[in-house]
C-alpha cells in the first residue's frame, strides 16, 4: 500500500514541480549554487534522479537533463500555451502549490490510516472551486474550454474522495485519489501559462 502511496505521490511531484518550477515567482541565477547532500537528492532525502545525479548548479542539473549518468531525452514542450494575466498566473500558480502541498498532507493521513482526516483536507484545502477568492482575476475565467473541463472534473473527484474516504473505504479512497492525481497530470501535460 505504501508502494501505491509513493508512485501516485511521485506522479504528482514531478508533474507539478516542473510546471511550478518553469512558473517560479522568483527563478534563480543560472549560476545560483544549490546546496546538496552528499549521496542524497533534494531535501537530504533520496535521491529522485538515481545515484550520483544532484541539483548543483541552479537548473544547470535538473530532472531529465541529460548527463553522463541520465541519457533521457527532452521533448519540445507540445503543450497549448494559455495566455492569461500576470496576476491570473500568480493566482493559479499559488493554487497549484496549494493544491501539491494538500495532495501530501493527504498521503500522509491515508498511510496513517486517517481517512476522515484526509477527507477533511480535500474538502477544505483543494475543493474551494474560486481560484481567485473574488478578486476577478481567477484563471478559469481565461482557460480554454476543455481546460476548464479537466478543472472542474478535478473537483468533482476530490469531493468523491472525500465522500468515500468518510466511509473508511481504503482501496476505493485510494483508486479515486489515483483519479485525481492522473487528472492533474493530464492538465499539466496538455496546457501551459509561459
Amino acid at each position: 500500500m505504501k508502494n501505491k502511496i509513493l508512485g501516485i505521490f511521485a506522479t504528482v511531484v514531478l508533474a507539478l514541480s516542473t510546471w511550478i518550477g518553469s512558473h517560479s515567482f522568483a527563478q534563480a541565477p543560472q549560476n545560483a549554487a544549490v546546496p546538496t547532500v552528499q549521496g542524497t537528492g533534494l531535501c537530504g532525502q533520496m535521491d529522485p534522479c538515481g545515484p550520483g545525479i544532484r541539483m548543483e548548479q541552479g537548473r544547470e542539473k535538473h530532472f531529465g537533463q541529460n548527463s553522463l549518468d541520465n541519457q533521457i531525452a527532452i521533448a519540445d514542450d507540445v503543450r497549448q500555451f494559455v495566455e492569461m494575466p500576470e496576476m491570473a498566473k500568480k493566482i493559479m500558480r499559488q493554487r497549484m502549490l496549494s493544491n501539491l502541498i494538500a495532495l501530501n498532507q493527504i498521503l500522509g493521513l491515508l498511510a496513517e490510516n486517517k481517512l476522515k482526516d484526509a477527507a477533511k483536507i480535500a474538502e477544505i484545502q483543494i475543493c474551494d472551486r474560486r481560484i481567485g477568492a473574488g478578486t476577478g482575476m481567477g484563471p478559469g475565467k481565461f482557460m480554454p474550454i476543455e481546460m476548464r473541463k479537466i478543472g472542474m472534473s478535478m473537483h468533482k473527484l476530490v469531493d468523491e474522495f472525500a465522500r468515500i474516504a468518510r466511509t473508511g473505504e481504503t482501496t476505493k479512497a485510494y483508486a479515486t485519489l489515483q483519479n485525481i492525481t492522473t487528472i492533474c497530470v493530464a492538465c499539466h501535460s496538455s496546457y501551459r501559462t509561459q
